[in-house]
């Protein structure tokens, strides 16, 4: 990933609808190179939504989830880099990850480290068969190959 590239898709993100970057690694490894400044805030979407969700029947996960993440993202001015995101398809959620992630965009800037594979155009987390299985074709927001 050319990090000048990167930096102005952030600068452009301002003026998209859905402010939202995916971060694919061809190599299915995650080690992010971005330079973290004042303008990114990291967060561990497995740990606030284990969190959040701890108290909750799991028939009500689906009322809570986009709540539990909006109470850590409160910034319009901040990017979000949203890291470790595999709980988002654990099938009790009973969530669109792609939807859920589009939806808050559209409010907050995102970048969304992508724990699975972008293929043919396609999103792609685990394999298929696997209970967590989840691709999608169609989507809002850019992906960034590493």
């Amino acid at each position: 990933m050319n990090i000048n590239n990167f930096k102005t898709e952030i600068q452009e993100m301002e003026h998209w609808w859905h402010k939202l970057i995916f971060l694919c690694d061809r190599n299915g490894q995650f080690n992010t190179t971005i330079p973290i400044t004042d303008q990114f805030e990291k967060v561990n979407t497995n740990f606030i939504l284990s969190q959040g969700l701890i108290n909750i029947a799991k028939n009500k996960y689906p009322l809570y989830v986009e709540d539990i993440i909006l109470d850590t993202i409160s910034n319009k001015n901040k990017v979000y880099l949203l890291q470790h995101i595999d709980i988002l398809f654990d099938p009790t959620l009973q969530i669109h990850p792609i939807r859920l992630l589009e939806n808050i965009s559209k409010t907050y800037k995102l970048v969304v480290e992508w724990p699975g594979r972008y293929e043919d155009n396609q999103l792609f987390y685990a394999e298929y068969g696997h209970p967590e299985y989840f691709s999608c074709r169609e989507f809002e927001g850019k992906v960034i190959l590493k």
